[in-house]
């Protein structure tokens, strides 16, 4: 009792912010912010996500786990015009083709029925009236979704016998979706693609940027990254976002920790040694 009596205790998370005149803990997600740091691979994506809306088009988005695929739609889904648009999100990839319909009715505020017939009766005179109005549907994680659910969702796009789409589809997900999308069970669908785009990892060129709209975001404007601690961090990362956000953070956390004003190396080895997706990736010093 009386040696974890005499042991220092750890500075407050509160205090470390407070100490250092910051609003948040760095590195962290913010769902108050609606912007998403602007490398060219996002500012790709954002301009063709705008024009699928506009055109009601079907876009394919993937990208490795981790390059912010999710983040950046989200986003982009506040940014919509409300009188123009009506993004729907669906996240449960698990949906046979009758659930992704019954869903799809759900969202909209409609009560679905046992009949698929009367579903879409349903789902067309919905459409209609809501008409200027686009629906924009953006499905997470497609690349789990069965082959039949995709199929009755490029059924759906032609309901009613429209001369353009009845709604925007927007396909998130893993760098093989597309891949899995040619396949001739897809096809159909594959044919209805109007753009498609991969996520880029961040480029070296981008590291040391993004890192201070991180801080930026969290109330400091002053870079406190060492120039070694950004190679060591462009390195364990790859330039992966969700790493770099972890390794950053925990680096963060350890300088703070000690009292240090700026993060430098030893404190980037630290967050190597906490961060399991990333504590291979660079041999221990």
């Amino acid at each position: 009792m009386r040696a974890e009596s005499s042991r220092q205790k750890e500075p407050a998370l509160e205090d470390l912010l407070r100490a250092r005149g910051l609003l948040r803990v760095p590195f962290s997600p913010d769902e108050k912010c609606a912007d998403t740091f602007p490398s060219a691979s996002h500012r790709e994506a954002m301009a063709a996500l705008d024009t699928t809306a506009a055109l009601r088009g079907v876009m394919v988005l993937t990208g490795s786990p981790g390059t912010g695929k999710s983040s950046l739609l989200k986003n982009w889904m506040r940014t919509l015009e409300h009188k123009r648009y009506l993004p729907l999100l669906i996240t449960q990839s698990s949906l046979s083709a009758t659930g992704v319909l019954e869903i799809l009715l759900a969202k909209l505020g409609e009560r679905p029925r046992f009949k698929r017939s009367t579903n879409l009766l349903t789902l067309e005179k919905h459409l209609g009236d809501i008409e200027p109005l686009t629906v924009v549907l953006v499905l997470d994680d497609a690349q789990n979704y069965p082959s039949t659910a995709l199929e009755e969702l490029r059924m759906l796009l032609g309901l009613g016998g429209r001369t353009r789409s009845a709604f925007a589809l927007i396909l998130l997900g893993d760098d093989y979706l597309l891949g899995s999308l040619r396949l001739s069970v897809q096809r159909a669908l594959f044919s209805r693609i109007s753009a498609a785009h991969q996520l880029q990892p961040l480029p070296r060129e981008d590291i040391a940027p993004y890192l201070n709209w991180h801080l930026a975001r969290a109330g400091l404007d002053r870079e406190i990254f060492a120039p070694a601690a950004i190679d060591l961090l462009s390195e364990a990362s790859e330039g992966n976002p969700r790493t770099l956000n972890l390794l950053a953070q925990a680096a963060w956390l350890s300088s703070a920790r000690a009292g240090a004003s700026d993060i430098e190396a030893t404190h980037v080895h630290a967050a190597l040694r906490q961060v399991p997706v990333a504590n291979a990736k660079i041999a221990n010093p």
